[in-house]
C-alpha cells in the first residue's frame, strides 16, 4: 500500500452536537430566538477551530487532527502507548464540552476509541472511525461522549503508572454510567482542574440547570428521557456538593 494511504494508530473521537437538526430548523424563525440559535450553533462551529490551536500548542503537538462536517465533529490526537496521550486526550474532550455548554449552550454526543485511521484534509477513514461513529450512533444515546472499553483499560494503565510514580492525575475525567459504560464526565470536577469551570462553578450548574429546565417539558418523550438523565447526573454531582447554588431557584 502506498505510504501516503496507510494506516496510523490514532486516538478518534467522533462527536455529534446533540438537537442539531432542531437548532437549525429553528434558526429560520423570525424574531430573537431564531437569532439566538443560529448564532449560537456558529459559534460552536467556530470555536472548534480555536479549539485545535489551543490544543496544538496546550500538548505541544502539531498532529492534533480536526474534521467538521454539518453537525459532526472528528477529533483524532497522535497515539504513544508510553506517555499520558490518552488522558490529555480526554482532558480537552472534556474541555470542549464544557466550553460549548458555558459559552453556546451546546450539549454534545459521541464515542472515542483507539484504532487504525488515515484522517487528513482530504479523507477520513478507517476502522477507528467506524467504531467512534458506532458508539455515538448506536450506544451514547444521551448527551454523553462513550469511551471504547479499550480506551478505559489504557487510561487505566497510565493511572496506575502514575500513581506508582507518585504523579497526580485527574480521577474525575470519565465515570461509569449506570449501563456500564463509561463516559467523558463533565459534571464532576477535580481540585485542581483547569477547564475553567474552576472558578466558575456556580456559573455552569446555572447553565446545566437552565439547559433542563428549558427542555424537561418537551413533547418528545425521547428528549425529555435525555434531560431526565443529565438532571440525575447534575444532582449527583460534585457541583451540587461543593458550593451552594445561591439565591436562583430553577424547579427541575
Amino acid at each position: 500500500m502506498d505510504e501516503l494511504y496507510s494506516y496510523e494508530r490514532r486516538i478518534v473521537c467522533f462527536i455529534d452536537i446533540l438537537g442539531f437538526s432542531n437548532i437549525v430548523k429553528g434558526t429560520v424563525t423570525s424574531g430573537i430566538r431564531g437569532a439566538s440559535g443560529l448564532r449560537n450553533i456558529c459559534g460552536a462551529l467556530n470555536m472548534l477551530d480555536d479549539f485545535r490551536l489551543t490544543l496544538s500548542e496546550a500538548m505541544k503537538a502539531k498532529d492534533v487532527r480536526t474534521t467538521q462536517f454539518s453537525d459532526s465533529v472528528v477529533i483524532s490526537f497522535p497515539w504513544n502507548e508510553e506517555d499520558n496521550s490518552i488522558v490529555s486526550a480526554i482532558f480537552w474532550i472534556k474541555n470542549y464540552q464544557v466550553f460549548l455548554i458555558m459559552q453556546h449552550g451546546v450539549l454534545l454526543r459521541g464515542g472515542i476509541t483507539v484504532g487504525d485511521i488515515i484522517h487528513n484534509e482530504k479523507m477520513i477513514v478507517g476502522p477507528a472511525m467506524i467504531d467512534a461513529y458506532t458508539l455515538e450512533s448506536k450506544k451514547a444515546l444521551n448527551p454523553r461522549i462513550i469511551i471504547d472499553s479499550n480506551v478505559v483499560f489504557m487510561f487505566e494503565k497510565v493511572y496506575g503508572r502514575c500513581r506508582k510514580n507518585n504523579k497526580n492525575i485527574d480521577t474525575t475525567l470519565i465515570n461509569i454510567d449506570d449501563d456500564d459504560l463509561f463516559y467523558v464526565d463533565y459534571f464532576n470536577f477535580s481540585e485542581k482542574d483547569r477547564t475553567g469551570c474552576f472558578f466558575y462553578y456556580n456559573d455552569y450548574l446555572h447553565q446545566l440547570k437552565m439547559l433542563v429546565a428549558e427542555n424537561k417539558d418537551n413533547g418528545d418523550a425521547r428528549i425529555r428521557e435525555k434531560y431526565s438523565w443529565m438532571n440525575n447526573k447534575i444532582m449527583a454531582s460534585n457541583l451540587i456538593r461543593r458550593r451552594k447554588f445561591g439565591t436562583i431557584t430553577i424547579s427541575l
